[in-house]
């Protein structure tokens, strides 16, 4: 139904090593993870050193750059020395895990088909016989003192679902090595961790991904299930349309064994989509569900629903978000269509979403309808790069530095997606130190996020005023409580009366503490919606009291 190039709104994979996993023969070549991690770029200018500047270059440079700071090699694709083969990638999250345990833990959530069933040979090309575990990776800060894991956000973020893909795995993985290597690093990256549980599945289709790199000629997408399908190599259950809403709806599936898009004998048939159904059911409440997500799909969910679901895949360009499987908009679409056009302003996507001039073509039972529908969670995914099997140069210029930064703001939003993505953004945070002070400037704006897609009319989200700009010290604004330190911030024109606003605030350093501490900027429009929070650090040398228990406003 795809080809190279095209998006494939697909599937998820993953693993994990417990005992000798079937090696990838033709994977020989290996990497070295190398990387720094640093977001604060200090110059002095006169009597000012400036601390933080452009929020968007500062986590673009960050992200990037954290691959990992072992000098461990890892086994690679051929001809991909930029991204790590199944095995090679599973090995360097075991050593992740090991070298951080603090922040990453590792759990097996189920088996691939081939675990406990025989597979299809035919004497040319090596099956793995045995299969492989599925795993799901938790990253967070286990020493969070202001949130339980029951009251952290919850993101799950998959790859791997179409086999073929080769590039989604990685900028997966990278993703949470810019996490775990950034923590108390940048202050972003440390606040979503403490406040945040971001799990991932790497490989949701692990058998197939072993095809997929082994023999590439052959296109590997679906499992490896060989339901029919005569003796060729056409066989398997597309994962990403065998979950159980719209489930067999042919308008976007095939009930031909054959085709790519073949949805399968059932809801739920395969064991892939079962791991990966049943651990995001766990991951999210059940209270926000509907209890009959097909007949209920045009009431819309919200604004008090919690979490979020990313798919990730190749290729094409594209965000999406539901409907995917008709071409109309969801009951919640003002929000997904605002999360959506926020994306774009990072990656450049297109969106393809139902109502969206770039809309290609129907898929049900897929994995983002599917999160949305039953979970009722915050749903899209991302289909990046121009191929199936990415070029490593335009791998590294392009894909990581434009959606890695696109992934941390979603992170950002994950507590109330569907209230906070309407409210405006913080584009920018500076802190100084000036003649004994400290200032604070932020640019906050309901629009410049919203409306970034060119030629396209702007969002309905993006147009009220700035009605307010506040700082927190050291505590989230969410978990702020009474006896915290919050204060306004004053326009820098005066008034709040636009989209757009530059705001500043002046604080004697004689009121806070000496060490680290951390500022949380966010901003709420004229419609009462409040955005996502935007952190830096500040380090102070000298001082004389906290100013905990000060007047807030």
């Amino acid at each position: 139904m795809t080809g190279i190039g095209a998006g494939s709104r697909g599937h998820r994979q993953l693993i994990k090593r417990v005992r000798a996993q079937p090696r990838h023969p033709r994977s020989t070549a290996t990497a070295t993870a190398t990387a720094t991690a640093t977001r604060t770029t200090t110059r002095t200018h006169r009597n000012v050193t400036l601390i933080t500047m452009n929020i968007a270059l500062s986590l673009s440079v960050l992200l990037a750059a954290a691959v990992g700071v072992s000098a461990r090699t890892y086994e690679t694709i051929e001809g991909r020395p930029c991204f790590r083969s199944m095995t090679g990638m599973m090995d360097s999250m075991f050593y992740l895990a090991e070298d951080h345990p603090e922040l990453l833990t590792i759990s097996d959530i189920g088996d691939s088909w081939l675990k406990n069933n025989e597979g299809r040979h035919d004497g040319k090309h090596e099956v793995p016989d045995g299969g492989y575990d599925i795993y799901a990776l938790k990253v967070t800060a286990s020493d969070s003192k202001a949130r339980r894991s029951e009251d952290k956000g919850k993101m799950l973020v998959t790859s791997g679902v179409h086999a073929r893909e080769w590039a989604p795995p990685e900028l997966l993985a990278r993703f949470l090595e810019s996490l775990v290597h950034g923590y108390n690093v940048d202050a972003d990256v440390t606040s979503i961790l403490q406040t945040t549980e971001i799990h991932a599945i790497l490989y949701v289709n692990p058998d197939a991904r072993f095809m997929a790199e082994r023999y590439p000629d052959l296109y590997w997408r679906k499992n490896m299930h060989p339901i029919r399908c005569g003796g060729g190599y056409e066989y398997g259950v597309d994962i990403n349309r065998n979950f159980n809403f719209m489930f067999g709806d042919q308008n976007g599936a095939s009930n031909d064994p054959c085709a790519d898009d073949y949805h399968g004998p059932g809801p739920e048939s395969e064991p892939e989509t079962k791991a990966m159904a049943e651990y995001a059911r766990r991951l999210f409440p059940e209270a926000q569900r509907k209890r009959d997500p097909v007949a209920q799909r045009n009431e819309p969910f919200g604004e008090d629903v919690t979490g979020m679901y990313v798919d990730i895949h190749a290729s094409g360009g594209y965000v999406y978000y539901p409907w995917g499987h008709k071409d109309a908009k969801s009951p919640d679409d003002e929000a997904l269509q605002a999360l959506g056009r926020k994306i774009n302003s990072f990656n450049g996507y297109k969106l393809w979403a139902g109502s969206q001039p770039d809309y290609l073509y129907p898929a049900s039972g897929d994995t983002s309808d599917w999160a949305y529908a039953e979970l009722g969670v915050a749903s899209l995914g991302f289909e990046i790069g121009d191929d199936f099997f990415q070029e490593c140069e335009s791998f590294e210029a392009d894909v990581v530095p434009k959606n890695l930064p696109a992934l941390l703001f979603a992170a950002k939003t994950v507590q109330k997606p569907f209230s906070t993505i309407k409210g405006p953004d913080i584009v920018d945070l500076k802190v100084e130190h000036e003649n004994g002070d400290i200032r604070v400037s932020a640019t906050a704006s309901d629009g410049k996020m919203v409306n970034a897609i060119r030629d396209f009319p702007d969002f309905r989200t993006g147009g009220q005023a700035i009605a307010k700009v506040q700082l927190y010290l050291d505590v989230h604004p969410d978990d702020y409580r009474e006896g915290n330190v919050r204060w306004d911030m004053d326009a820098s024109d005066s008034k709040y009366d636009s989209s757009e606003e530059d705001a500043e605030i002046v604080l004697s350093r004689t009121g806070l503490a000496p060490g680290r501490h951390m500022l949380y900027a966010r901003a709420t429009d004229s419609d009462g919606y409040t955005g996502p929070a935007t952190s830096v650090f500040v380090d102070v040398s000298h001082g004389s009291r906290a100013l905990r228990g000060a007047r807030s406003s």
